[in-house]
Order: C-alpha cells, then sequence, then structure tokens
C-alpha cells in the first residue's frame, strides 16, 4: 500500500501528466545453440549496496501508473494479479525511485510456448498505463515436438499442452506487473523429449530441471520461476527418480540464481500425476510436492491481498488463500528432503526433521501458480537494487537474518487461514491441514512481504553476512559429488565394471571415451548405470583417459590407465 500522505504528494505533483505506453512487446524465438551473451544477466560478481542509476523516464511512465491505479481502483479491483498486489506490497514507493526491474531478466519455466502472449500481455500493459517487456521464448530442450506429448494431452486441463498457454501468460503477467521494465524468458521444455515417460514426469517433466541447467550455465537470468511440480508419492520409482531432478536446483543455487517454485493449489493434499483437472484426484493424506521441497529452491506458498475494493488501502495481516473445499495453497512437510541447516531454527515450531514448505507467501487468487512468478518479480527489484548482480539461493538469508527481524527486514507476518481439505457442504475437515499463526509457521513460512523495506534489507543482507556465497559454494560442492559419482571395479578377464548412479531411472545413458560415445546404457530404476569396459576390445591405447556417462540432468566422470 502507498502511504496517504505519500500519495497526496506525488499525486498532486503528477496533476494531468499523460500516460506513456509503447507497442506490442518483442517476442523472439531463440535456439539453444546461440545462447545469449553474457550481458543479459550479471552472475556472482559482488557490489557496494548504493542506488543504482535510474531513468527519470521510467519513473514518469511508473507514476502515471500508480496514478491510473488508484483513481480507477474500484474498477481494478477484482483483477488479480492487479493493482491490489501493487498496493498490498507496496511496490509503488520502489517504483518511485527507479527501481522497476531495469537490467534484469527472470526466466519463467513452462511445458509449452505460446506465441499471442506479447498481445495478451500488451491489453493489460494499456488497461494499467505499463510499458510492454521483452520477451523471448528459449527451448533448453531442443524445438517443440510437431504434436504435444500423448502423457501431456492425457493430463487436460491439468497439464495439457493447451492448458499451458494460460499458465505461461499468468507467470509473464505476474512477474511483468511486478517489474516492469525486467525483461522475461519463457523456456518451453514439454515432457518425452528421450523417452515415453511416466505420468509423474508428464506433470513435472525433467526437461525442466535440464532448463535449469542450460539457463544457468549461459547466464540467461537473475532469478527462475516454477509454477509446476507433482505429489512425492506420484513417482513411479520413488526416491531416486526425485533425487535424479536434484541437479536442476543445484546448478541455478551454483550459479547465483534464486529458484521459486510454487506449492501447489490442493491443500495439504496433492494432485495424483493421473488427475486431469486440478485437484480433481487426488493423495488421500497429507504430501508435498516437488521441486518446491527441494531445499535449494524458495517455495511459495500463497496468501491473499487484505485490502479494501474501494481504494486498495491495507486493512490487516493477509490471509492463507483457501476458496473453501480443497483449493488452497500447498503445505506441509517433504517426506523425501530432511530439515535443511537453515529450518534448523524454528525446528522447535516445526518438530519435524523434514523439510518444511512454504518459505514465503505472496498473492495466490490464481493459485500458487501467481504466487511464484510474484516473489520471481519482487526478485527482479531486487537484483536491479545489487547493481544487476544475482542474489543467490535466498533462504539462508531469509531463514537467518530477514525472518527473524520480521516488520523491521519487511516481512509481514500471516496469522490467521489454512490448508485444511473441507467438505464444502458440511465444513468438516476431512484431511487436517496446517493453520497460520504469528511468527514462523508451516501454514506460511515467515508470511509475505512489505517489499519497499524487504527489497533493500535482503540486499543488505546478502552482501553484508555471506550467507548466500556461502550457499552457493556448498551447492557447488554438492553438485560436484553427484559428478563424481562413479565407481571403477575389477572385473575378469582385465576388465572394468563401471557403475555410477543418480540418472534418471529408465532414461538413456551414453558412455564414452575420450569424447567418443562407445555405447548408450539404460538406467535401472533405481537411477544406477553398470557398464563392463575391455580396453583390450575396444583397441584402447596404453595410458591415460577419461570415462564420462551422460544422462540429461547429469554427467558423471571419471579417468583411469589402460
Amino acid at each position: 500500500m502507498i502511504p496517504k500522505r505519500r500519495l497526496r504528494k506525488w499525486l498532486a505533483a503528477l496533476g494531468g501528466l499523460a500516460l506513456v505506453t509503447g507497442g506490442l512487446a518483442a517476442s523472439a524465438q531463440a535456439r539453444p545453440a546461440a545462447p545469449p551473451g553474457p550481458t543479459q544477466a550479471g552472475h556472482g560478481a559482488r557490489a557496494p549496496v548504493s542506488q543504482p542509476a535510474i531513468d527519470p523516464g521510467q519513473v514518469k511512465v511508473l507514476a502515471a501508473a500508480l496514478k491510473k491505479m488508484h483513481d480507477k481502483y474500484a474498477s481494478f479491483a477484482h483483477f488479480t494479479p492487479g493493482p491490489q498486489d501493487i498496493f498490498d506490497y507496496n511496490i509503488g514507493n520502489l517504483w518511485l525511485k527507479g527501481i522497476d526491474g531495469s537490467g534484469t531478466t527472470v526466466a519463467v519455466i513452462e511445458g509449452w510456448d505460446d506465441p499471442s502472449v506479447a498481445a495478451f500481455i500488451h491489453v493489460r500493459d494499456v488497461r494499467y498505463g505499463l510499458p510492454d517487456p521483452v520477451i523471448q521464448t528459449i527451448y533448453p530442450s531442443g524445438p517443440l515436438p510437431a504434436q504435444c506429448p500423448a502423457g501431456m494431452v492425457a493430463l487436460g486441463s491439468y497439464g495439457s499442452c493447451d492448458a499451458w498457454q494460460g499458465e505461461l501468460e499468468l507467470d509473464v503477467l505476474t512477474v511483468h506487473l511486478i517489474a516492469p521494465y525486467a525483461k522475461i524468458v519463457i523456456s518451453a521444455t514439454p515432457a518425452d523429449s528421450e523417452i515415453t515417460d511416466d505420468a509423474a514426469s508428464n506433470v513435472a517433466p525433467p526437461e525442466m530441471m535440464h532448463a535449469l541447467e542450460y539457463i544457468s550455465a549461459n547466464h540467461i537470468a537473475n532469478a527462475i520461476s516454477i509454477s509446476d511440480g507433482t505429489g512425492e508419492g506420484t513417482y513411479s520409482f520413488g526416491n531416486a527418480q526425485i533425487h535424479a531432478n536434484d541437479p536442476g536446483p543445484l546448478a541455478a543455487a551454483a550459479a547465483d540464481i534464486p529458484v521459486l517454485n510454487a506449492t501447489g493449489d490442493c491443500g495439504v493434499v496433492q494432485n495424483l500425476a493421473v488427475a486431469n483437472a486440478q485437484c480433481g484426484n487426488t493423495s488421500a493424506g497429507p504430501q508435498t510436492a516437488t521441486w518446491d521441497d527441494n531445499p535449494w529452491v524458495t517455495a511459495v506458498g500463497g496468501t491473499v491481498p487484505n485490502v479494501s475494493k474501494t481504494d486498495g488501502s491495507k486493512l490487516g495481516p493477509d490471509p492463507i488463500w483457501h476458496v473453501g473445499g480443497i483449493f488452497s495453497e500447498g503445505a506441509g512437510f517433504s517426506a523425501v528432503y530432511p530439515r535443511p541447516s537453515y529450518q534448523n531454527g524454528v525446528a522447535r515450531i516445526t518438530g519435524s526433521r523434514w523439510r518444511s514448505v512454504p518459505d514465503i507467501t505472496m498473492d495466490s487468487q490464481s493459485g500458487t501458480s501467481e504466487s511464484a512468478p510474484m516473489v520471481a518479480g519482487v526478485l527482479a527489484l531486487a537484483t536491479q537494487l545489487n547493481h544487476g548482480h544475482n542474489l543467490g539461493p535466498i533462504n539462508p538469508v531469509l531463514y537467518d537474518i530477514l525472518g527473524p527481524r520480521g516488520t523491521n527486514a519487511g516481512i509481514s507476518d500471516v496469522v490467521s487461514g489454512n490448508n485444511s481439505v473441507i467438505d464444502p457442504q458440511t465444513g468438516q475437515v476431512l484431511v487436517q491441514g496446517f493453520t497460520a499463526a504469528p511468527g514462523f509457521d508451516v501454514a506460511s513460512g515467515w508470511g509475505t512481504v512489505d517489499a519497499s523495506t524487504f527489497v533493500p534489507t535482503l540486499v543488505a543482507a546478502t552482501k553484508a553476512s555471506g550467507l548466500a556465497r556461502s550457499a552457493r559454494s556448498e551447492a557447488g560442492r554438492e553438485l560436484g559429488r553427484l559428478e563424481r559419482d562413479i565407481r571403477l571395479s575389477p572385473g575378469s578377464g582385465g576388465t572394468t565394471v563401471v557403475t555410477s548412479t543418480g540418472f534418471l531411472p529408465q532414461h538413456p545413458v551414453k558412455l564414452a571415451i575420450d569424447g567418443t560415445v562407445i555405447a548408450t546404457l539404460t538406467a535401472g530404476n533405481d537411477g544406477v548405470v553398470s557398464y563392463t569396459l575391455n580396453p583390450a576390445a575396444l583397441g584402447l591405447h596404453p595410458g591415460h583417459h577419461v570415462l564420462t556417462l551422460q544422462g540429461m540432468l547429469i554427467t558423471t566422470t571419471v579417468s583411469f590407465d589402460s
């Protein structure tokens, strides 16, 4: 919310200022063979916290947009995302200081593309007087197939290629609303690029984790938003299949890129991978989802802006999003990932040795698919204030510094609401969820944000503490261990048995020696591959050699002498 005193001051100053709008957003179709240059996104460097250079023309445009949002608020109040978010999270105060996402890039991970997205955004920009964004689409796993994969088609409104169009538009719109001058990169990565995969991998394609690796390796974005995932219990091959996705978040963390992931919309339960509608067929009991359960990801739950329908003024703390019945934010405990060290400080509250989600919340009236890109937009503002340098994994800073400081750090507490599954007819609780309370709680994490304070405090804490830098180093070491998880053991007749793990079950793995592929293996149900190497039969010359096993998400490497 913009304080009334400040609002009156700049509204008076604006007077009859004309609105400024541009033409249609530029939409480029990029291919992975030509990755963007290093100027598209900063990565890893550090600089003192100071006000970046601002563009007075852009401030003028956004001041006019704020005036329009205020003057016509009653007619805009029902739009979500919309002006209610700008006022609830105090975004306008940053815009007026020139913090608008300039020079930053946010990537949104999608299951398909949408050639009409620029036109869709333009209509909303005209409504509020916002500038059109620069939008680029990339295809990290190669060109889209001629037809939507059958496994995705079967998901219907829950995850078909057609359904992804609406998701993509929501993601882009939400990022752009918060950070109007940020560039937005759409990563279109459908399922089944290698094999006809299981149902869980059509809901949450591992190709999306490959997209994280591609974006990180090429420094394409400063923040990544994912509005997808599937219940931990839906994977055909269990924990091995879930952990085979770990290289994606690790690669992003090692590249200093924060990843935001929605926690789901079915309350304390999760939609099953065989469903064909959102929350149409769910788990019987509590469950969390990938990839928000991953400790290297910031899990974003959902709340509702508690603002006036007439002028957008703040009425009180935001409650948990719950529209009755089953539809509510996902919150609970992972059954796969242990409690990360940064959550040790809240272990007394959670009472669990497992990772709890969410970490933070924002508006999810359109589902948590709205809240995750909204946080990504806020991080774009923070990245600009940090002179374009990435913030790194933000969870350690959030838990160690910002969360405990509360309102002084721009954390707005969420103290009401729950994510229980409720019978809409009788009001009976069918599956008990988690309830918000003062301070940290499982239902809302640390709460939500006052961006005008949260953004500069996050930047200052990131610079001063070194926590994100330490997390980046830890992620790099963990990824390195996975890449070295390959064993050579003596076989019979001068052969060597090669064994490695961490691959996607049933997916192909290419074995190469000195860069030459000699065999394509298939990972077992446990993600393990094994091969008997016969140097003599292969005609390897005596000396030093390098053997690699390359899967979609991980390449393991070992040196040997023959």
